[in-house]
């Protein structure tokens, strides 16, 4: 799946193998609830650790089989 790193300002590819998923429950304007689908991972990107986060549709985010974060 594709990142962008914006410490390094690129993208960077990152292994299914290598993704998590994560739930945001969020409330929103006005005190409307939303549920936001995400998929998180660490990875080095020219020699540092970062984490990365993608937020992504529910069809994706179920799609994907990896393990929840």
């Amino acid at each position: 799946m594709e990142f962008y790193s914006v410490k390094h300002r690129k993208k960077v590819e990152v292994p299914t193998s290598d993704l998590k998923k994560k739930i945001f429950d969020v409330t929103g304007k006005g005190g409307n609830k939303m549920t936001r689908y995400a998929v998180v991972a660490s990875t080095k990107v020219d020699g540092d650790m970062v984490n990365l986060t993608k937020f992504v549709n529910k069809e994706t985010f179920d799609s994907l089989d990896s393990p929840m974060a």
